[in-house]
């Protein structure tokens, strides 16, 4: 690996007129790469059939996300209770006001 210079950046190997060249990420400095940068970065371009992105069955495959009937009732359940007991709470919070008065 290279840094610039310049300002102390990394240098990146990318093509210009159709030569290998060496570029400051920061400053944009360039310079010719000599046989040793060459061998030590090497561009390729890759022109396949793989640039799809692979996933796992998991993401892709929708029926191993459904949920089972337990779920849903557990759910069920914790949104009931506490519901429950939100209208408990503001029940003995007004009878305490009333009892205040």
């Amino acid at each position: 690996m290279q840094f610039c210079p310049k300002c102390g950046g990394m240098m990146i190997p990318v093509k210009k007129d159709g030569k290998e060249v060496l570029r400051c990420t920061k400053c944009g400095y360039e310079k010719e790469m000599d046989n040793k940068a060459k061998k030590a970065y090497e561009i390729k371009e890759s022109k396949g059939k793989s640039n799809k992105v692979l996933t796992t069955s998991i993401v892709s495959d929708k029926s191993g996300r459904k949920r089972d009937e337990d779920e849903w009732e557990q759910e069920r359940e914790e949104y009931y209770k506490e519901i429950g007991l939100e209208l408990l709470r503001d029940e003995l919070e007004g009878s305490e006001e009333n009892d205040e008065d």
